[in-house]
């Protein structure tokens, strides 16, 4: 039989798509949590700025 197999149930290591450059990192890691949290308070100032649009045109 051929021995290069593995055994039932033995786990493979499977090679990473991206392991060439993983040695590699920025020189400053982006901070995204600081970029969500910025959009979610332009999301809600955008929305703010709407609905305040909208009650100003219905209240004329």
């Amino acid at each position: 039989m051929d021995g290069e197999r593995p055994e039932d149930g033995a786990a493979r290591k499977v090679p990473l798509a991206g392991s060439a450059n993983a040695g590699q990192r920025t020189p400053f890691p982006w901070p995204w949590g600081l970029v969500a949290v910025g959009i979610m308070a332009l999301a809600w100032v955008g929305i703010y700025l709407m609905w305040n649009g909208v009650v100003f045109l219905f209240s004329l």
